[in-house]
């Protein structure tokens, strides 16, 4: 089939056949998709659509294989894949969370993954990449850490990821959640372009209308699992098209751009500003480390307020709501909440006025069931009546003793809502309420909203649905370029066509118009066509320059594998000494490999194992106050306590046997590229590669944890749930340990969705490997050199 060749092909067999298909979830009562029957044909475009919840992205990952392989759930009916999609790798899968589907670190190592399961000769690799870095007109090096994309680029990652693999059926799960307007833009017409060229797509989408005219057949999954078939015109005939709804028509002239809305423009008006202001922000500018997010910001909200805060992905919209917060200080101006700096104002007084809803609701939830989180409290099997009207209101009050984390998406967003309307505040601040939702649970939350507008309370929301704003803002600021653009009413904004465009505020509801080239790479004639996603470098995600020495040491040059085997060495003769003067030498010897041949910064790691150095401080004291004394040692009696000098020199030879394995393993871990680690033990030591990999997908943690650990604190802090600071790091353990275990279950997936399963999965020589990792001879004259040395000193020192 021509590839480039525009929709399905007739009289051919369909590439995917389903029948009666159901999905249920461990020990749920109903299934959550019923008896589905369709099929998809080559080329066709098809789209998914339905009430948030509905079952929507367990039916895409059905037909990708992802359940039941990876995610457990009973399946029944009979799914056909073509011959060709049954190989590993060649159906495709964009999730909906970017930050949930990478598998790797840079760019280049993601995309040679997926390559490296299909057996891509490694010299075939790079012009692969660049090749499918290009058809999504993704400008970045090969060597860029992905972490800090902004949201659109991540997507945009994730698809060339899936286009390099040349896969023939590509489902992408709401590729555009969270985007902001250019973002979204430039994905659609990404799927405008793999239509074009004979791509087999399936999209499951709420903001679907630029895509209509592209679909050939619309899946409509409802409230009960159920899947119904439509054609795109049978779907604006079956939901309707009421002209509230808040979607717009534009056009677009030479020089001007009229814009034609449902409702009356600017119904809403900016309330008068009566008494003094509820929150001030003065010439305020926040910085991560050399790199300045935005400054000269000002301006003052008054109670009664709906305010929307719009602008790019990555212009620090959210920074600027945890600043309103005080969840995060300004680097220079000034934050008044009630004409008081909101640093001075006590944690516990400045959150019963402020209540906050961070981008991830995963980050508020507290407790293990839907029910105990609405209430704020364990409810035990009898769940009250009150409680369950709660969740009723935002359609959860079937899932009440499931996990949260068990929700979908926006699932999770609404029960994250509700939690914070529940009690009473001065201040909303909303950091995305309505991505992942179905027009309905978007009403439903939306006039829950206004309703505390108009009982005079403030609300602030950052949005890139400007439908939203029409409707319910009556205040508007655009944050962009570093700076605020505009402070004003929804009216006056769009009366600012350079503001409109210089945010890119409308290029998600402007007509897609996009060509194809010979090698695939897009044409396209819109204003967006030059624009380039803003990226935002946070502090806790980029590398120190401290740690950039210890990468470049000669400690770090040595194989992994065999610097691993080397350091395990020194410790096991560590532990396995019997006096303070072989101890003594055997810290020398790992002194001098830790920083003397690993160039690891001392403060650093003296900041690092400050909580394991604690430990062991404990650790002395109960040595020193409950060891027994052997006759002739004196020992004094204090309270119950038998404090001695023996008790204390004993618990010092232990603590320092132990804690040398600890710096050991800190300068293995400064020292050694985690992603040639994992490839060393497959591709050198011939380990299967999900036992290898399986090692990054229990660790991807780590990546993360500065960042999860800030933003889980914030989250404590404005449900007044940070506890007494001695006992946060027992309350914070489980949380984050539950948190750890998702994400690397996620990361499971995601391997798993780029063909890491079969073959490539269970043989070491089943994929290639874009990485190298060989043995040279200074990896064995490193680890001869450190057994002799350590031989030969233990053996002088025990001999005197």
């Amino acid at each position: 089939m021509n590839r480039h060749q525009q929709g399905p092909v007739a009289d051919v067999l369909p590439v995917l056949s389903v029948h009666n298909l159901s999905v249920t979830y461990g020990d749920d009562a109903t299934p959550t998709i019923v008896d589905c029957t369709f099929d998809v044909f080559p080329g066709e475009c098809v789209l998914v659509t339905g009430p948030s919840g509905s079952g929507k992205s367990t039916l895409a990952m059905a037909l990708a294989g992802i359940i039941p392989r990876s995610i457990e759930a009973e399946v029944s009916g009979e799914m056909i894949w073509q011959s060709s999609l049954q190989q590993p790798g060649k159906i495709g899968y964009v999730f909906q969370d970017p930050d949930a589907q990478f598998c790797m670190l840079t760019v280049a190592d993601e995309i040679a993954f997926g390559l490296e399961n299909l057996q891509i000769p490694r010299e075939e690799m790079p012009a692969k990449t660049e090749a499918s870095l290009r058809r999504v007109d993704l400008d970045v090096a090969p060597s860029d850490h992905h972490a800090n994309f902004s949201g659109g680029m991540k997507q945009k990652l994730a698809i060339a990821s899936a286009l390099a693999m040349d896969c023939e059926f590509l489902i992408l799960d709401e590729p555009t959640a969270n985007l902001d307007p250019l973002a979204t833009r430039q994905i659609f017409e990404q799927i405008v372009a793999l239509r074009r060229m004979g791509r087999t797509l399936l999209i499951v989408e709420h903001k679907y209308s630029p895509l209509l005219p592209f679909v050939d057949k619309v899946l409509r999954v409802d409230a009960d699992g159920r899947v119904t078939s439509l054609r795109p015109g049978e779907l604006s005939r079956t939901l309707g098209r009421p002209s509230t709804n808040g979607e717009m028509a534009v056009e677009i002239g030479k020089n001007h751009l009229a814009i034609a809305w449902g409702a009356e423009m600017g119904a809403l008006a900016m309330p008068r500003p009566a008494g003094k202001p509820l929150l001030a922000v003065a010439d305020a500018a926040l910085c991560y480390g050399d790199k300045t997010i935005w400054s000269g910001v000002s301006f003052t909200l008054h109670k009664g307020e709906f305010v929307a805060i719009v602008g790019p992905n990555g212009a620090g919209k959210s920074s600027l709501l945890e600043v309103m917060g005080g969840l995060l200080p300004v680097t220079s101006g000034e934050v008044r909440l009630w004409d008081t700096p909101v640093g001075r104002i006590r944690e516990a007084t400045r959150y019963q006025t402020i209540a906050y809803g961070f981008q991830n609701p995963e980050y508020q939830f507290l407790f293990e069931r839907v029910a105990d989180e609405m209430a704020g409290r364990v409810v035990g099997d009898d769940v009250p009546s009150k409680v369950l009207a709660q969740l009723a209101e935002f359609g959860l009050e079937n899932h009440a003793t499931a996990s949260p984390y068990a929700l979908s998406q926006g699932q999770k967003r609404r029960l994250a809502v509700g939690v914070m309307l529940r009690d009473d505040h001065d201040l909303f601040l909303f950091d995305e309420p309505t991505y992942g939702q179905d027009k309905a649970s978007e009403e439903t939350i939306l006039c829950r909203l206004q309703q505390l507008q108009a009982a005079g309370k403030t609300v602030v929301t950052i949005t890139h649905d400007m439908a939203l704003v029409k409707r319910y803002a009556t205040r508007v600021l655009v944050l962009a370029d570093g700076q605020l653009l505009f402070d004003g009413t929804v009216k006056d904004l769009y009366a600012r066509e350079d503001i409109l465009q210089r945010a890119h505020l409308l290029d998600d509801v402007r007509p897609l118009h996009v060509g194809v080239k010979e090698d695939g790479a897009l044409v396209r004639q819109s204003v967006a066509a030059t624009a380039r996603p803003v990226r935002v470098e946070r502090n806790d995600e980029m590398h120190p320059r401290d740690r950039k020495a210890a990468a470049r040491s000669p400690l770090a040059a040595i194989h992994p594998g065999v610097k691993l085997l080397t350091l395990v060495y020194i410790a096991v003769f560590t532990l396995f000494t019997n006096s303070f003067r072989e101890l003594a030498v055997m810290w020398v010897v790992t002194l001098v490999v830790t920083f003397g041949l690993g160039w690891c910064n001392p403060w650093r790691a003296l900041k690092r194992l400050s909580v394991v150095l604690a430990m062991y401080v404990i650790y002395l004291w109960t040595f020193a106050a409950n060891a027994a004394t052997p006759p002739g040692y004196h020992y004094e009696n204090v309270l119950w306590f038998h404090l001695s000098l023996y008790g204390l020199w004993q618990g010092l030879i232990i603590a320092l046997r132990t804690f040398s394995t600890v710096v050991l393993a800190y300068a293995f871990v400064e020292t050694t590229d985690g992603t040639d680690f994992v490839v060393s033990l497959s591709q050198s030591f011939h380990l299967p590669p999900k036992l290898a990999y399986g090692v990054m997908a229990g660790t991807g943690f780590l990546q993360r944890v500065n960042h999860e650990l800030r933003t889980f604190r914030m989250a404590r802090r404005v449900r007044g749930r940070q506890g007494w600071w001695v006992t946060r790091p027992v309350s914070y353990a489980l949380p984050m340990l539950s948190q750890s275990i998702r994400l690397s279950e996620r990361l499971a997936t995601a391997m798993e969705a780029r063909g890491f399963y079969g073959k490539p999965a269970n043989h070491w020589n089943g994929r290639t490997y874009f990485r190298r990792i060989p043995f040279r001879l200074w990896d064995f004259l490193f680890a001869g050199l450190c057994a002799v040395v350590v031989i030969g000193v233990f053996i002088a020192v025990s001999s005197r």
